[in-house]
């Protein structure tokens, strides 16, 4: 199993590989992915409108981060489907304009009705501008999917061919 993983990594970046914005959306969703179960630790609930709970922790103490278990899901969902995407350029592409806008929505979902979005998913302001910055990264990374440059890694290591 191990040595399988092994030989399954390095081809798996020689694909991301390609162009700036798949590695860029690798980047990307790694960042989701990690949020969604850091986030589902803080609360796991998965409650509707009035019922909605959520949690608000202080990171660094200064920054408030506002979470539930569908924010979680959010965070999560996404980024595994940016892993599988970026293999590609043109899922890469795909990915990065309907996540990039998918994230958008949600920031101005998240800042017009407070403190969620559309009565299930905590947010708070500052969380609301991060998505929004996520979003921008998305759609940057789909634009970059277009600049396709060499393996850099391929080159230099004869396993990634």
């Amino acid at each position: 199993m191990v040595s399988s993983v092994r030989a399954a990594v390095p081809r798996y970046l020689a694909q991301v590989w390609r162009s700036p914005g798949q590695i860029l959306l690798l980047v990307l969703s790694v960042w989701f992915v990690s949020n969604g179960p850091v986030a589902f630790a803080m609360n796991p609930s998965l409650s509707f409108g009035a019922r909605m709970h959520s949690c608000t922790v202080m990171v660094f103490g200064f920054i408030p981060v506002t979470v539930n278990g569908w924010h979680a899901l959010f965070h999560f969902v996404t980024g595994i489907a940016g892993l599988f995407a970026a293999r590609t350029a043109r899922s890469a592409l795909w990915y990065g304009i309907g996540c990039g806008w998918f994230y958008l929505i949600a920031a101005g979902l998240g800042l017009a009705g407070g403190d969620n979005v559309l009565g299930f998913m905590a947010v708070d302001t500052f969380g609301n501008w991060i998505h929004a910055a996520e979003g921008g990264l998305a759609l940057t990374a789909a634009a970059l999917t277009t600049a396709v440059t060499p393996a850099p890694l391929a080159r230099h290591n004869p396993r990634l061919k």
